[in-house]
């Protein structure tokens, strides 16, 4: 199942057939993120399973995005021929971000977490997850740019993830977790996201009573129709679909009202480069590499 909004950002939940597989890659030699991160399986009440990927957190501590998880009777995460169950204990639906309670990993050695803002633009991640509820998978690449939504930071990422993989984790070079794989545009390229760890409230990985959904959100800010989305999603699907005017209409708006942003200065400069306005491009892209130095 593919879901589309704005014709181009998909769901990460993958298929709900359980028997394709995704080819599995070799982990960086320095580290070995694959240890702390499961594949998931979310049941719901008609028996269709929603496919993606969770990340240990903490001592009995699963975090993974909640478009996988939300509306589920039963989860499930995997590790080889183990199946351990998973209950919600927190979901923040707006972020997409959820933490779920797994007893049976209370011994297991949880992921190494970066400081936030550690990350610099043009860095390198892995992108690490389970597609299509196959095997293992690790996609190589940069941090292109860093937004904000509310309380989450979103990377905007290069390194590849597919379908399953929501909920997965993004790591810096060395291993240490600084986001969590949700969402991409259906173009591929540049345009891969993944939500910022400090998102989550630390005093919610103490709570033990389960919370269904999030007071007055029942989807996430990303889901939204394109004119309720933030400014740099409607920027990141007008670029990946070639809608240069639009797209400029959509970064003046967005330097306007978040000139401090470097990856708004480039969507305008990309914009106006495209249109032919080369000097004006030039400015623009100053203005982003000003900004990137600081």
């Amino acid at each position: 199942m593919k879901m589309r909004f704005a014709g181009l950002i998909v769901m990460l939940f993958g298929l709900v057939a359980a028997n394709a597989e995704a080819s599995e890659t070799a982990l960086p030699a320095l580290a070995d993120p694959g240890a702390a991160v499961f594949k998931l399986s979310a049941r719901d009440g008609t028996g269709k399973v929603k496919f993606g990927s969770a990340v240990l957190i903490a001592p009995g501590r699963l975090l993974t995005a909640c478009h996988v998880a939300r509306g589920a009777e039963s989860i499930q995460v995997h590790r080889g021929a183990a199946r351990l169950t998973a209950k919600p204990d927190f979901m923040d639906i707006e972020h997409d971000l959820c933490v779920l309670s797994a007893p049976d990993l209370l011994v297991a050695v949880p992921v190494e977490v970066a400081t936030p803002g550690e990350l610099k633009i043009g860095d390198e991640v892995l992108a690490v997850g389970y597609p299509r509820g196959g095997k293992l998978s690790v996609g190589k690449g940069r941090l292109k740019a860093v937004h904000r939504h509310g309380a989450v930071r979103v990377l905007q990422v290069s390194a590849p993830f597919d379908y399953g993989q929501g909920g997965g984790a993004l790591f810096d070079i060395t291993g240490r977790l600084v986001g969590i794989t949700a969402f991409k545009a259906l173009a591929g390229g540049d345009f891969h996201f993944a939500l910022g760890f400090e998102g989550i409230n630390k005093e919610e990985l103490k709570r033990q009573a389960t919370v269904p959904q999030s007071a007055g959100h029942k989807m996430a800010f990303w889901e939204r129709a394109a004119h309720a989305q933030p400014l740099f999603l409607r920027a990141a699907s007008l670029e990946a679909d070639g809608e240069w005017k639009a797209l400029l209409r959509v970064a003046q708006q967005w330097t306007a009202v978040d000139g401090t942003n470097s990856a708004s200065w480039l969507a305008l400069s990309r914009a106006l480069s495209s249109l032919k306005r080369d000097r004006d491009a030039d400015l623009a892209l100053l203005r982003a590499d000003a900004l990137n130095q600081r």
